[in-house]
């Protein structure tokens, strides 16, 4: 129980998410991290309509998140920390003492400057240098769309990845 996954997804809140996660992990509560979404009641109010009535929803502004991860690493409920980018959860990883040491990274979309890290995720050069400092915090970085596929490591792309942003 605690905190069951740390996940990337720019897209945070969406079916694959609500589906498969939500069910395969058990989850009772996601800490939804984003700056952008805690100041905006509209995607917020989105957001809440969009998860089931039975899991909790906690919408943070990353600076405001700490004492909740805290309090999620030590109860009874089984947390989904869900992020948009490795940035912030950098900032937590470094933040948050007792959290587990693994970080999921979802569907990541195509956007300008991006370079295709698995079929799923596409990283941005200081996304890619975030991932790097989370790694070196001892932490497993792994991509996986959903629960039941196999995870694609980091450290299987990472030398690929790290040639590609030095181009």
């Amino acid at each position: 129980m605690g905190i069951s996954v740390l996940r990337c997804d720019d897209r945070l809140i969406h079916g694959q998410c609500i589906v498969k996660v939500l069910n395969d992990f058990h989850i009772d509560r996601i800490l939804l991290i984003d700056e952008f979404t805690a100041s905006n009641p509209v995607i917020n109010s989105v957001y809440k309509m969009a998860v089931p009535p039975n899991v909790a929803l906690l919408i943070l502004d990353p600076d405001a998140s700490y004492d909740e991860i805290s309090k999620a690493i030590h109860d009874k409920l089984n947390t989904l920390i869900l992020v948009k980018a490795p940035e912030v959860a950098l900032k937590i990883f470094k933040n948050s003492e007792g959290l587990k040491k693994e970080f999921n990274i979802g569907p990541m979309s195509n956007r300008r400057g991006t370079i295709k890290a698995t079929y799923f995720s596409n990283l941005l050069k200081e996304e890619i240098e975030s991932i790097e400092k989370i790694e070196a915090l001892g932490v497993r970085v792994y991509f996986q769309q959903v629960p039941d596929e196999k995870a694609i490591e980091w450290s299987s792309i990472r030398e690929k990845m790290l040639t590609n942003i030095k181009q």
